[in-house]
Parts: C-alpha cells; sequence; structure tokens
C-alpha cells in the first residue's frame, strides 16, 4: 500500500469520524512489510513473507472514549467500520478525561534525518536474503563433533506508520530493520544439551553484522558444558548487555503513568526523590540519529525531547500521556520511553571513559556473570523480584565455570542502590540501550 493511499483512508476516517457526530478523533495507519528466512543445519527449514495494513482508530464523544482496529481498507468496509464503532463508543461511560492532547504540545516543522530507513530495502533479492541464513549456518554446521543442531535465521522489516487527528497534528515515520540470529545445541553430560544463541541487528543492511553469528552462538552453547552448582549467599552480579534491560524494565515500568494511576507503582510519591543511587542516571535521547528508539512525536503526536527520568538517584520526570495528565494532574511529558540509557557518575570516573564488560568483571573481582534469564517475574507494586538465571562464576576477574539452577531475588529499589559499576557499551541491536550492570551483594539461591 502507497504512502498516498494510506494518507489518503486516514483522511476520509477522520472526516466521516467527524460527520458522523464524534467531537474529536484520532486515526493511526500502519503498514508492515517482512519476510524471514530460517535454515536449519543445511536446508531451509522455513521462508515466511507478509505484508499487513492495518487502521486504528480513536472517538472522541461527549466525554466518552472508544478506540477500534481494522485491516478492512476498502472506503466502503471503512465507512461501515467508523459507523459502527460511533455506535458503540455511545455505550461506553463517560470520563471527561479522554481527550486529545493540549494543541501546543504537538511536533511541527522539520528536522534532521533521523537515518532510520534504508532505501534499498526493496531492491534486495530473496536469493541474497537466503544466502545470508545459509552462511551463517555454514559457520559451524559440522565443523565440531559436539555439535547436534544449528538454527540460523535472517529478517527484515519495512514499518510504516501514519498519524493524523482532528485537531490538525499529521506526522508520519518508518523504519527497516534488518536481522540476523543463530542458536547453536552440543552435546553434554548425559542427556544435557547446552545451547547459546547470538543475533546482530541493522538499521541498513549494509551495517549489518553478518559473520560471526554462527560462530558466536557455538562459542555459547559450548562455554556452557559442565555446569556447576552453587551455594545460596551474596555475590556481585554482573549483567551482561545482552539482558541487561530485564532490570531497567521493572523501573520503566514503574515510572509509565498508567501505573502510578492505578495504584501499581513502586515509584508513585516519589517524584522529586531520591531513591535510587547518587551517581545513578536514567537518561531518554529520542533524537539519537540511527537509534531503533528514535523518533520526533509519540503516538499523541507530542513532541519528543531529551530528558533525564532519573538524574542522580532522584526520579525526575514519568512517562505521562494527556489522559494520565488529567487524571494525576501532572504535567505531560511523553508516553513511555523512545532510547533510555543508563549513566554512572561517582568520584574519579571520567565522563569520557570506556568501561567495558571485561573491566567491570575486573572491578568485581569475585562474583557471578549473567548472561540470561529462565523466567520469574518482578512485583509491580513492591518492587520484589525473584529471577531464574545463567551465567558464570569468576573470581579474580577470571571465568571459571558455567553456574546451574541459581536465582536472584531482592527489591529493584535496594538493587539500584547497590550498584557497582555501569558500564559504556550498550549494544545498538536493541531500542534500548542499555550496557553492562553491576550490583554489590544480591541474593543467589541455589543449593
Amino acid at each position: 500500500m502507497s504512502e498516498i493511499l494510506n494518507k489518503n483512508i486516514a483522511k476520509y476516517a477522520i472526516d466521516r469520524s467527524l460527520k458522523g457526530g464524534c467531537s474529536a478523533a484520532r486515526i493511526t495507519l500502519n503498514n508492515n512489510i517482512q519476510s524471514s528466512y530460517s535454515v536449519r543445519n543445511d536446508k531451509l527449514d522455513r521462508l515466511q513473507q507478509a505484508n499487513g495494513s492495518s487502521l486504528y482508530i480513536q472517538l472522541f464523544t461527549e466525554g466518552k472514549y472508544g478506540a477500534y482496529s481494522t485491516n478492512r481498507m476498502e472506503p466502503s468496509e471503512v465507512e461501515k467500520f467508523i459507523n459502527n464503532a460511533i455506535d458503540a463508543t455511545k455505550y461506553l461511560a463517560t470520563d471527561n478525561c479522554r481527550v486529545l492532547p493540549d494543541k501546543s504540545l504537538y511536533y511541527s516543522g522539520e528536522e534532521y534525518d533521523l537515518e532510520q530507513y534504508d532505501s534499498s530495502f526493496h531492491d534486495i533479492s530473496p536469493e541474497v536474503k537466503c544466502d545470508i541464513a545459509f552462511n551463517c549456518a555454514a559457520e559451524i554446521y559440522k565443523k565440531d563433533p559436539s555439535i547436534i543442531s544449528v538454527n540460523c535465521e535472517y529478517g527484515d522489516s519495512d514499518d510504516y506508520t501514519y498519524i493524523i487527528d482532528s485537531q490538525g497534528f499529521e506526522g508520519e515515520s518508518k523504519q527497516t530493520t534488518f536481522t540476523l540470529s543463530a542458536e547453536c545445541s552440543v552435546k553434554g553430560t548425559g542427556d544435557s544439551r547446552p545451547e547459546g544463541w547470538w543475533f546482530e541487528s541493522s538499521i541498513y543492511i549494509d551495517k549489518l553484522l553478518r559473520e560471526g553469528v554462527g560462530l558466536k552462538a557455538f562459542e555459547r552453547a559450548a562455554s556452557r558444558l559442565n555446569p556447576k552448582k552453587l551455594k545460596s549467599g551474596k555475590y556481585n552480579l554482573v549483567l551482561e548487555n545482552t539482558v541487561s534491560s530485564r532490570l531497567i524494565s521493572p523501573i520503566i515500568s514503574a515510572l509509565n503513568g498508567s501505573s502510578i494511576q492505578q495504584n501499581n507503582s513502586f515509584l508513585k510519591g516519589k517524584l522529586g526523590q531520591r531513591v535510587f543511587a547518587e551517581g545513578f542516571t536514567l537518561a531518554d535521547n529520542p533524537h539519537q540519529k540511527g537509534a531503533y528508539g528514535s523518533r520526533y512525536f509519540d503516538s499523541e503526536g507530542i513532541a519528543t525531547k531529551s530528558m533525564n527520568i532519573i538524574e542522580n538517584g532522584i526520579v525526575t520526570n514519568y512517562y505521562i500521556n494527556t489522559y494520565n495528565s488529567l487524571k494525576l494532574n501532572l504535567p505531560v511529558t511523553v508516553e513511555g520511553p523512545s532510547v533510555p540509557t543508563c549513566l554512572y557518575s561517582y568520584p574519579g570516573r571520567s565522563s569520557d571513559s570506556s568501561i567495558l564488560a571485561d573491566d567491570i568483571i575486573k572491578k568485581c573481582g569475585k562474583g557471578i556473570l549473567v548472561t540470561g534469564f529462565n523466567g520469574g517475574n518482578s512485583n509491580s507494586s513492591t518492587g520484589d523480584f525473584s529471577f531464574g538465571v545463567q551465567g558464570f562464576y569468576f573470581e579474580n576477574g577470571v571465568i571459571l565455570f558455567p553456574i546451574k539452577e541459581m536465582n536472584i531475588t531482592g527489591n529493584i529499589l535496594s538493587l539500584w542502590n547497590n550498584i557497582a559499576e555501569i558500564g559504556t557499551d550498550p549494544r545498538m541491536s536493541g531500542r534500548w540501550l542499555i550496557p553492562t550492570l553491576a550490583f554489590e551483594s544480591v541474593n543467589f539461591s541455589g543449593i
């Protein structure tokens, strides 16, 4: 579906909504093209291609609000869909906080390119995509007698979004994504079959790392051979940057206006208070070139801006949309995170220091490097958590052996008040740029 056709359908939907009696409306139209090529060992195992469009409509009328979606895009189908949506909205309860944003908060104007779209996307042939997946598997298949199976997958997507509302906001964004992933299982002792994985991702096909992905997956699988159990106790925790967002996620969730408004946040009432370690800062930089989460506006059309959410341990901002702003009597910021990242400052640390995982392991001396999670959960109201983990035990900064059957437990606030170090090494292959993290004296449950 062309971008021009997208816009015409969205504008038609706005017009029909207002003529149908709505006081206001917002239309979000999305078109996504994606494909994936999966290779198992040395054979093409699965090929998928999809092209889908959806129309998401939010209706505001007489204090009532309804949200509806469809993938039927013919004008006659859209008209019928909107008429039914308007009728359904009349039966909903009145909530006067359901309104469009203050127009002064909208994004407007042209800015520099955020470098999120590869114009060569549609020129890449299926043969090239298939070869990328096969070459990844060929790196390791039958290269070592311990290998049981290899699974590699190339994937890509072209995502286009157009938003328009009845107050005059109009905005569009598009992003391409290219990924290459590998999984490998190896023979262990007895019935054990350790597995390893790795992936690379890029917005541009020519920047996608294609070599070494399969080899990395094999190395990670082989490193998990002969794991040992450890006794329960307090250990220093180093969290690999591939999974470090797992311990940021509860904080992001607790900062969300919906969680606060529903009394389901351990950070409710903490605005302006220091509740984290003094040197800890959680920053959000939505205009970073080449970052997946970069954007000029959120789903309401509200302009994004760089800001510290937590600054030197003090909660300085919540993620507040229009609805929660009116419910909580707090100013609108933005609906949610764009490109969050962690910073840590302390006496003697230079702002341009490069601190990588190996540096952090050496600094911590003795502890456990966590490279994966096996289930678990956190309580959004209290911040208490319990997660199953996998990783490696280290002493004197040297990794000694893999661990098994261990959990970490504690409280998010207590954990983040025991920061040992925060690295400067986030992986650019994710939307959240969270680096290697380290914490002191974390409760590990083992034997």
